[in-house]
C-alpha cells in the first residue's frame, strides 16, 4: 500500500467541498450527490488503506516548525475513529438536504476531524481538531443562529490545552508522535492538562453540556454532523493518552478519577433522562449517557475495558445517525430506537455494557464498587426508557430531514448486532487495543463467537441469538397498539439540578461595565467571524499556522 494513500480520507472530501463551493458562487447547487459522493469516498478510502494489510501505514510530509511533523498515519486507532466520524456523516449528508453553503462546510469539517485522528502527533491533532471545531461552530450559524449552541470558547478551550500538551512534549522530549514520545516525559502535571484537554473536547460532565443542548434545535441537520465529528475526538485523546505512556496513564488515580466522572456523567445523563417531558429531550440525554459509561470503560486501565469502551463510541455513532433522522412523533420508529438506546438485550449496546461493568468487577476494590454504580446508572436510563415511549414527541424538526424508515433500520440493526458482539471485538475493537497496549492485548480472546475475559465467558451467539428470536415474538404479540402518548411524572428528581439551575441563571445575570463591553463580547467577536466566507477564513487559518510554526 502507497504511503500517500493516507491523505484519500482528508482529501477526497476537501476536493468535493472546493466542487460544491465553485459551483455554488457561479450560482449552481450540485444537490446532495456530490456531497455524497466526497463523504463516502472518505470512508472508502479508510477501508481501502487498512482492510487489505491490517499495518500501520505512515506518511511524513515534511517540517511542522520546531522539529515536529506533518505525520500522517493510518492504524487501528486511526481506522477504528476514523469510521465513527465519516460513517455517520456521510449517512446523514446522502439523506438531508442542504444548502451548497452547508454541505461544504460539512465535507470541510469532517475531512478536519478525520485528519485530527489521521494525526500521527499531538500537535497535529490539536491543529486538525481545533480546525474541525471552528468549521462546526460555523455549519451551526449558518443553519440557525439563535438555535443553541456552544461558544467558540467552549469549543477551541480543549484544543488550545492540547496544543500547549504537545509543544511540552516537543520541547521536554525532543518529540510530540503518540508513537515516539519518551514515557518519562509524559508526567503527571502535564498528564493533567491533557486529561482536561480531552474532557473539554468532548464535554463530558455530569452536567448537561452542548451535546445534549444541540438536540433542542429547531432543526437537526447540523447538530447530527456536529456531534458525529466532534464528540469522539475527546475519546481519541485519551485512547492515545495509553501509548503515550507504554500502555498505562502515569498513575493509577487517573484511571479511578476519569472512570469516577465517566459514572457520574452517566448518572447524570439517566436521571435527567428520566425526568424529561418529551422523548427529544429524553434522546439527547442518550449521547452523554454513552459518553460517560464509554470514559469509564476506557479509564479502567485494562484491555477489556478499552474494547467495551469503542464498541460503546462505535454503537453512540449509530445511535447519533438514527437520532438526527428520526421524526418527532411516535410509532415503531420511536419504540426500537429507545430500545437500542438505552441497551436492552440482545442489542449490541447490551453487550459492550456488559463487558464494560465486566472489566471493572475485574478491576478489583474501588474500581469494582464504580462498576456498581456503572449499573445503576444502566438501570435508571432504562427507566427512563420505559417512560419516554409514552411521552409527547416534543418540538418537531421539518419533515424533508426525517426518514423514520431509516432510523427504524439503524435502530434494527443495532439492536440485532449483539449476537456479532464477539466478532466486532475481534475484528474492530481487538487490534485498537494491541496498537496501545501491546503488554495486555493479548489477554482478549474467545475468537468470534463468544467474548472470554478473565473471570468469564460471554458466548454472545449461544446467547443473544435466541434472545433476538424472543423479542421478535414479544413484538409480534404485542406491537404497539398498547402505547399511549401521555404525561407521566417523574420517577426520580435531583436536587442538584435545581441547585446548578439557580447559579447558571445567577451567573448569567452578572454584567461588564458598558466601556469594557465592546471588548469582552465573544457573541459579538464569533459573529463577525463567521460573516466572512468560510474560504477566506480557511486560507487565514492556513497562513496563521505557517506563520507561527516558521517564526
Amino acid at each position: 500500500m502507497p504511503s500517500a494513500a493516507v491523505l484519500g480520507p482528508v482529501v477526497l472530501p476537501l476536493l468535493a467541498a472546493a466542487v460544491i463551493a465553485t459551483f455554488g458562487l457561479a450560482g449552481l447547487s450540485l444537490g446532495r450527490v456530490v456531497t455524497a459522493i466526497g463523504a463516502w469516498s472518505s470512508v472508502a478510502a479508510l477501508l481501502a488503506v487498512w482492510v487489505p494489510v491490517r499495518s500501520s501505514v505512515e506518511l511524513i510530509l515534511g517540517p511542522l516548525g520546531y522539529g515536529s511533523s506533518f505525520d500522517f498515519r493510518i492504524d487501528a486507532v486511526t481506522f477504528a475513529f476514523g469510521l465513527m466520524i465519516a460513517t455517520p456523516t456521510a449517512l446523514l449528508l446522502t439523506l438531508q438536504p442542504r444548502t451548497w453553503q452547508e454541505s461544504t462546510v460539512s465535507l470541510l469539517a469532517m475531512a478536519a476531524a478525520v485528519a485530527a485522528v489521521e494525526g500521527g502527533g499531538v500537535i497535529l491533532t490539536a491543529i486538525a481538531g481545533g480546525t474541525a471545531a471552528t468549521f462546526a461552530l460555523v455549519l451551526l450559524d449558518t443553519e440557525d443562529a439563535r438555535a443553541p449552541r456552544p461558544t467558540w470558547g467552549l469549543l477551541l478551550a480543549g484544543w488550545l490545552a492540547l496544543s500547549w500538551v504537545g509543544v511540552i512534549l516537543q520541547v521536554v522530549g525532543g518529540t510530540a508522535v503518540y508513537s515516539a514520545v519518551p514515557v518519562s516525559t509524559v508526567t503527571a502535571p502535564l498528564f493533567v492538562v491533557l486529561v482536561a484537554a480531552a474532557l473539554l473536547v468532548s464535554c463530558v460532565f455530569p452536567w448537561r453540556t452542548w451535546p445534549a443542548h444541540l438536540w433542542s434545535r429547531p432543526s437537526l441537520r447540523a447538530a447530527g454532523v456536529t456531534i458525529a465529528t466532534l464528540f469522539p475526538l475527546g475519546f481519541y485523546v485519551l485512547v492515545r493518552a495509553y501509548e503515550l505512556g507504554d500502555g498505562r496513564y502515569p498513575h493509577p488515580l487517573f484511571n479511578i478519577g476519569l472512570a469516577i466522572v465517566g459514572v457520574l456523567t452517566a448518572f447524570s445523563a439517566a436521571a435527567r433522562a428520566q425526568a424529561v417531558g418529551t422523548r427529544r429531550e429524553f434522546l439527547g440525554e442518550v449521547v452523554p449517557f454513552f459518553g460517560g459509561f464509554a470514559l469509564m470503560a476506557i479509564a479502567v486501565g485494562t484491555a477489556l475495558g478499552l474494547v467495551a469502551g469503542i464498541v460503546i463510541l462505535a454503537t453512540a455513532a449509530a445511535v447519533v445517525t438514527g437520532l438526527a433522522l428520526l421524526p418527532d412523533r411516535a410509532g415503531l420508529a420511536s419504540l426500537v430506537t429507545i430500545a437500542a438506546a438505552v441497551g436492552l438485550p440482545p442489542g449490541i449496546a447490551f453487550g459492550a455494557h456488559v463487558i464494560a461493568v465486566e472489566s471493572t468487577f475485574e478491576g478489583g476494590d474501588l474500581v469494582g464498587l464504580i462498576g456498581i454504580g456503572a449499573m445503576a446508572a444502566w438501570a435508571t436510563l432504562m427507566a427512563g426508557g420505559g417512560r419516554a415511549i409514552g411521552l409527547p414527541g416534543g418540538r418537531g424538526h421539518p419533515a424533508a430531514e426525517t426518514f423514520p424508515r431509516v432510523s427504524l433500520a439503524i435502530a434494527l440493526v443495532t439492536l440485532a448486532a449483539g449476537p456479532a458482539l464477539a466478532a466486532l471485538q475481534a475484528g474492530y475493537a481487538n487490534p485498537l487495543a494491541g496498537e496501545v497496549m501491546s503488554g495486555s492485548a493479548g489477554a482478549l480472546g474467545g475468537g468470534l463467537t463468544s467474548v472470554v475475559t478473565v473471570s468469564s465467558v460471554l458466548p454472545a451467539v449461544t446467547l443473544f441469538a435466541p434472545l433476538l428470536v424472543l423479542a421478535v415474538l414479544l413484538y409480534a404479540v404485542a406491537g404497539t397498539s398498547s402505547i399511549q402518548t401521555q404525561s407521566r411524572p417523574a420517577l426520580l428528581r435531583l436536587p442538584a439540578a435545581s441547585v446548578l439551575a439557580q447559579v447558571r441563571v445567577s451567573l448569567r445575570g452578572l454584567t461588564v461595565p458598558e466601556q469594557y463591553r465592546t471588548i469582552l463580547n465573544m457573541r459579538e467577536l464569533e459573529a463577525a467571524a463567521t460573516e466572512g466566507k468560510p474560504a477566506m477564513w480557511l486560507a487565514a487559518l492556513v497562513a496563521l499556522a505557517f506563520a507561527v510554526t516558521r517564526w
